[in-house]
Order: C-alpha cells, then structure tokens, then sequence
C-alpha cells in the first residue's frame, strides 16, 4: 500500500531538535535499489554472501544448546565480557592498544555515534568533520544542533592547513571546537586514507586547541594495498574516542560495535547508553564472540580483502574504459567506495531520476556534507554487485553522465565538462 502523505497535525509539539533531523539518502534508496532490475552501486553494503551459512548454524545452535537462558536475558551495559577481550585482539590486529576495560558493546557504531553527540553537543557548540563526511554521523550530530565546520580532503586526508584556519579564526571568536570527527582509513564516502604525517599533525592540531577526536575506524581491517598506518588511537589514548565495528568483517545484522574511550568520558557513554537501551543483544554478543574466539576470522578478512580487491579493480578499470575525460574518481587502497567528481553543472541529485531509468543507482553526494557541496559529487559502492555488474553498472551510468553532457552543451552552459578535484 502506498504511503499517504498529509500534514503533520502533532507539528507543533515536537522538540525544536527534529527540525535538523534529516532523512537519509541511502536509507532512502533502499526500497528502490532492492529492485532486481537495477544494478545498485549505492548501499554501503558487505558482501555476506562470503560468509559460510553453516558455520552460523554451528554458532547459533552451540549458543541457544550451551547458553540459553543467558543468552535470551538481559545482560550488563558495557557488553558481555568475554567478547570485550576478543574485541581488544581485533583492535590488536592494526596496533592498537586497549583494555576490555576501556571499551563499551554498542548496537553498532552508529550507536556510538549517537551517544557521543548527546553527551556532548549542545545547541551552538562548534563540531569539525571532513568534506565529505559519512551521511550516518552528520545527521547524528545535526540532530544535537551544533555549528558544523566541514574541511576539505585530498588524496592524504583532512587538509590541516584548513583545519588550523578554521580553529584558530573560531579562537579569535573566543570559540572552540569540541569535537573533531574523522575517518582516517578508506573514508566514506571518498575512499581516501589520512597520511601518517597528517595523523600526527591532527594530533598537534587537537591539542593545541584542546579538542577530542572521534576516529571512527570500520574499514581499518580492510586493505588491499600500501603500508597500514597507525590509528589515532595508538598514537593518543587521552585524546581520542575510538569507534570499531564487527559489521564490516563479521555481519552487519548482528549490530555490533564498539567504544574506546578514556574512562571519564566512558562513564557517561555509559549513562546514555543505558537511557536509550539498556544493554546490546546478549544473544548476538555471544554468537560473535564463539566466531571470533573459535572459527578462522583472519582467513574470512583476507577472504574479503581478496573480492573487494577484485571488485574495486573491475570499477576502477570501467571508470576508465567509460567515463575518462567525463568525470575525475578517487582510487582507494581499501574500504568499499570510489568517490567521482563530475562537471559542476551536473547536479546529481537531479540526475538521479535518469539514472535510476537506465537502471543503475548511485548515491548523490550532497548528502555528505552538513549544508553545501558536492553537488556534482556521487558515491560508488564496489563491495556488493559481482564484477560483471560492477561494470556493465559504470557502462550505464555512463550513458546518463554523457547525455547530461550533451543536454548542457545544446544549452549552452558555461563551465568545464570534466570534474575538477
């Protein structure tokens, strides 16, 4: 039945904050993309069709055989303690330090998103994210309505010079950033990794102007190629609030994700959590923790680098073969995306519509920054759709980008028709 739409009689006894709340692009082009006729390279989505059905199996019934009643109760706040010692060895995996003890269970890291900025955003206050930022955190923190100060990446991450402007001219206001929001591996939605050398200059960066750094890190595991480079974390504990999840290596329907944080903050993380759900599935918890204590989890990883590797080679080679000299793309090491830039007067949003008829979908990418940009910017995801997709889906998409293209030039619009970086 078709959703009907009316006024909103209840309008004016909402708090002022949902005024902010904004629906998301990918959420909301699920419905559409779980279409069988279009090739989908939007969703953010793993491919779990990796994952062996009978080790699960194996799993649940060990869990429900072994540990029932526990399982299907209540359990603490701050997560099932056996789990929280196999999450300290996966942060272990990329040189990261931690103590079971310095880490909260949360329903997915978007949940640690969420407490974070109702702990400690007021309306107002001063946040940093990059530019483009992941959809999920920007209307986490909208939501709190803060001030949010958007910086630009390039192929080495979050542009300090930039940052430093930016936190300084808020000094002069007699401001400071509170928060400064980053995902330094394989970013989403641009695909680009921060450089070591900017890591450590974001660090000076925080404290010289006394910020904490949310380094939300779900793709850290992920690597195809280059060097790994440390975590935030590893590089100051006092600083950073750390957010890991199992959705990316394990399963994103178990919701499982995770808080590293110094204990202070970690009381009230655990506070709030509390207040908006008592404690993440004990069922679920279990069953991840059987996974990553008995079964191969390494050897699934490197299963998964190997596909996406393959996956992202397929969609940077159909770039190539079909949109050189239409558009300009990241070439990520790892993660699940490519970010394109497309002439300015393409509006992707507006494109969409085209796209979607030729059937192949993509996300916009204005959807990533808190106000402005990107408008001529899209997201492409290679970890789903199977290699023969992946490109007949660019072949597709380049027909929409050309006659775009072609329409402007028959109109006579001014501006470049390739993307600039």
């Amino acid at each position: 039945m078709a959703r009907k739409f009316t006024l909103d009689p209840f309008s004016g006894k909402y708090a002022q904050r949902t005024a902010s709340m904004l629906s998301s692009e990918i959420r909301d082009l699920l419905e559409i993309t779980a279409r069988s006729d279009i090739i989908s390279l939007a969703g953010g989505l793993p491919y779990t069709q990796a994952f062996d059905p009978e080790i699960m199996v194996r799993l649940v019934q060990k869990v429900l055989s072994e540990d029932c009643a526990a399982s299907l109760q209540y359990g603490p706040t701050d997560g099932y303690a056996p789990l929280k010692h196999v999450l300290v060895k996966i942060m272990a995996e990329e040189g990261t330090p931690c103590l079971p003890e310095d880490l909260m269970v949360t329903n997915g890291a978007q949940q640690g998103l969420e407490i974070i900025s109702k702990i400690f955003i007021n309306p107002g206050d001063d946040i940093i994210t990059e530019a483009p930022s992941y959809v999920g955190a920007l209307n986490s923190f909208l939501s709190y309505q803060p001030r949010i100060h958007a910086i630009p990446v390039d192929e080495e991450g979050m542009i300090l010079e930039q940052l430093e402007e930016t936190l300084r001219g808020l000094a002069r206001e007699g401001r400071q950033a509170k928060l400064i929001y980053t995902i330094p591996n394989f970013q989403n939605p641009s695909g680009v990794t921060m450089s070591a050398e900017r890591r450590y200059g974001l660090l000076e960066l925080a404290a010289s102007f006394d910020c904490l750094i949310v380094e939300d890190n779900p793709y850290g595991l992920l690597r195809f190629e280059g060097k790994p480079v440390p975590t935030l974390r590893s590089l100051d504990e006092t600083r950073v609030i750390y957010l890991g999840t199992l959705s990316k290596i394990f399963s994103p329907g178990m919701r499982i994700g995770w808080v590293a944080a110094p204990h202070p903050i970690l009381e009230k993380l655990l506070l709030a959590k509390q207040s908006a759900d008592l404690c993440t599935s004990s069922f679920t918890q279990r069953v991840a923790y059987l996974y990553f204590s008995q079964e191969d989890w390494r050897g699934q990883i490197k299963n998964l680098v190997e596909i996406y590797r393959e996956r992202r080679n397929v969609m940077l080679a159909s770039m190539e073969e079909f949109l050189e000299g239409l558009a300009e793309w990241t070439k990520p090491q790892g993660g699940l995306f490519v970010w394109a830039r497309l002439p300015e007067f393409i509006h992707t949003s507006e494109m969409l519509a085209s796209a979607i008829e030729a059937k192949v979908a993509y996300v916009p990418g204005s959807g990533f920054f808190p106000y402005r940009g990107g408008e001529n910017c899209l997201r492409l995801n290679f970890s789903y759709p199977e290699p023969d997709l992946l490109w007949e889906g660019i072949k597709r998409l380049s027909k929409v980008i050309k006659r775009e293209v072609a329409l402007a030039r028959a109109l006579g619009l001014p501006g470049n028709t390739k993307g600039s970086p």
